[in-house]
């Protein structure tokens, strides 16, 4: 049988329907029978979403594939969390858990792995950077209440780069800044193969895996668990300046009343 893409001619005449959006087929069976299906066509090896010029290079004629995962739900629902897993061993993510506000239908998330710095980003990650990652989402945005990201780092990576594990730090970029905040990244754990780190985030954007930045002049700073930034050391500097110059202005303002007296 041939199978149509228009899911309103599916049916027992056209018994084969291709669902591109979910990536699935169905297929309306008259009987079941002992024989196995077998299925067969052409790939696409080419998609606006998973494919990218060599711009970075200077060429811009070389089109390659991106490492990519969708995942589609038809209804998050408040108090149930949904979960994206089973990614890629070439994607530096295990697992994605969703919290939601407010019910919302049709939810895609696409995570989309770079080995360099994406051409939407204008800022490279200073330090060694493990990958750049990209997470995009459709019918989440405002809806989204938190979200929990375990992050994965190939300990072959960490050995050739001589960074210790605990020297990871996992970055989101922030457009309105143009700079890179640093994120409340927690170690979790570790097996044969890879380093696991957690990192909770309130919305979704461009991440960075890479050493702990030393010198935070070039970050935007360091960032709480929702991903807010946090003050800086050179902010509390400024902070206790302050205090300390009020205090001295009330010690003398009180020195000068007693003297009146």
């Amino acid at each position: 049988m041939i199978c149509t893409t228009n899911v309103s001619i599916f049916n027992a005449t056209n018994p084969c329907y291709l669902d591109t959006t979910n990536n699935r087929i169905w297929i309306r069976l008259p009987h079941f029978s002992g024989n196995k299906p077998s299925v067969t066509g052409c790939v696409v090896t080419a998609t606006a979403a998973a494919t990218a010029t060599d711009s970075e290079s200077g060429s811009g004629s070389a089109v390659f594939t991106l490492p990519q995962k969708i995942h589609s739900w038809l209804k998050i629902t408040p108090g149930t969390a949904a979960i994206m897993k089973d990614f890629s061993p070439e994607i530096g993510i295990k697992e994605i858990t969703i919290n939601v506000n407010n019910e919302v239908q049709n939810v895609k998330v696409t995570v989309t792995k770079y080995d360099g710095k994406p051409a939407a980003v204008s800022v490279e990650k200073t330090g060694d950077v493990y990958q750049y990652i990209q997470i995009n989402t459709t019918n989440l945005l405002d809806k989204l209440k938190n979200a929990t990201i375990q992050f994965r780092v190939n300990k072959t990576w960490t050995v050739d780069n001589d960074v210790d594990k605990e020297n990871v730090i996992v970055s989101k970029f922030d457009e309105s800044s143009d700079g890179w905040n640093e994120l409340a990244t927690t170690y979790s754990s570790e097996d044969d193969d890879y380093y696991y780190y957690n990192v909770e985030v309130s919305s979704f954007s461009y991440f960075a895996i890479s050493e702990k930045s030393l010198v935070s002049g070039e970050e935007t700073g360091t960032t709480t668990a929702g991903g807010e930034a946090a003050p800086t050391a050179s902010n509390l500097t400024w902070l206790w300046i302050v205090i300390g110059a009020a205090v001295l202005v009330a010690i003398v303002v009180v020195v000068m009343m007693k003297r009146k007296k």
